[in-house]
């Protein structure tokens, strides 16, 4: 006997309830095709939290229609009374003020970059001073978002840039520019979590790679964990097919785009001295948003040329290093085709 499988629905049924997905959602390529390739202009977001919190940007990351932005502590002097994380809407058009910041003595160093889960509750640090990882909740109310440290710190290598969590906590990753095996190559680390969202210092370390990238300062995934984007500190971020769902170790380098005509000069910042003619190109931190068509991207030194980003500074002025100051938008919109 023939035995058929019947499908319920006409052919004309069955296609109009087909799924399309778009290929180009999560795919640095597109965002190359668009940006670097076809040249146009990216989206300027206006974050205005004070010269203490503006100067050094060094994490960010969207969760639905706002934005959670780190810095090293208040004027880069490293100590453990700075407010280090601010969160605040998404906007090319508002005055870019934070509605929330953590209190200051959170008891770390510095924050050279975090990672939030979806929930917006669990957080990982890296404590780029105190060259340590470490995880907390987070919970929020009226102006405040307030950080409690948990677990136990973990010794991160040689000048930690990130930290970031996988999709359920059992994983994370962190890393730092090589000195060995040479100078110019960045280092991965993937360790596991005995209790999901906690870092230990006994945790085990699943693997790690050395990749010929100098100074990677943020790692994040796409949802399903197949792909890896990092971003790398003189202007560039690229994109990794991973073999096995969110293993650094089984990678393969697909795509890199060049963001580096989207910056000026350090003296180009309201917070750094005019003078500065050194290249203002650090990315510090890069996010997509929850459906993957927009990606954003900091900088360090809040260094965006404004010639290239639409959108209206505000406010237009600042008071910063020096006295009065044309403001920038640290923080740029890149999009999907």
């Amino acid at each position: 006997m023939i035995m058929y499988n019947v499908v319920a629905g006409s052919c004309a049924e069955q296609k109009a309830n087909a799924v399309t997905v778009n290929p180009n959602l999560y795919n640095l390529n597109s965002v190359k095709a668009i940006h670097e390739l076809a040249g146009n202009d990216g989206v300027g977001i206006n974050f205005n939290a004070g010269a203490a919190n503006s100067a050094w940007l060094t994490g960010m990351q969207v969760i639905g229609t706002d934005m959670y932005i780190s810095n090293r502590g208040n004027n880069n002097n490293f100590d453990s009374t700075h407010v280090l994380f601010s969160k605040l809407p998404i906007s090319s058009t508002g005055n870019g003020a934070v509605v929330r910041q953590n209190p200051a003595g959170l008891g770390i160093n510095s924050c050279e970059g975090f990672g939030l889960d979806s929930t917006e509750t669990k957080i990982i640090i890296a404590d780029h001073h105190g060259n340590q990882v470490r995880s907390g909740t987070l919970s929020q109310s009226g102006s405040s978002l307030t950080v409690t440290l948990n677990g136990s710190s973990l010794s991160a290598g040689g000048g930690i840039r990130y930290a970031r969590w996988n999709d359920t906590g059992t994983k994370y990753y962190f890393g730092y520019q090589n000195t060995t095996p040479v100078n110019g190559t960045s280092k991965i680390k993937q360790y596991a979590t005995s209790i999901p969202y906690v870092v230990q210092n006994s945790d085990a370390l699943e693997g790690s790679i050395d990749l010929p990238h100098d100074i990677i300062a943020d790692l994040i995934f796409n949802p399903d964990g197949s792909k890896m984007y990092l971003a790398q500190h003189i202007g560039f971020i690229h994109e990794y097919d991973l073999l096995h769902p969110y293993d650094i170790t089984s990678g393969t380098l697909t795509t890199t785009l060049d963001l580096t005509s989207f910056y000026g000069t350090i003296g180009s910042s309201p917070w750094w001295p005019s003078s500065n003619t050194s290249a203002g190109l650090f990315l510090s931190g890069i996010s997509w948003n929850a459906d993957g068509s927009k990606l954003y991207v900091s900088n360090l030194y809040a260094s965006t040329l404004q010639s290239k980003v639409n959108g209206t500074v505000n406010p237009a002025t600042v008071t910063g290093d020096g006295g009065t100051r044309t403001n920038t938008m640290p923080v740029i919109e890149f999009r999907v085709q």
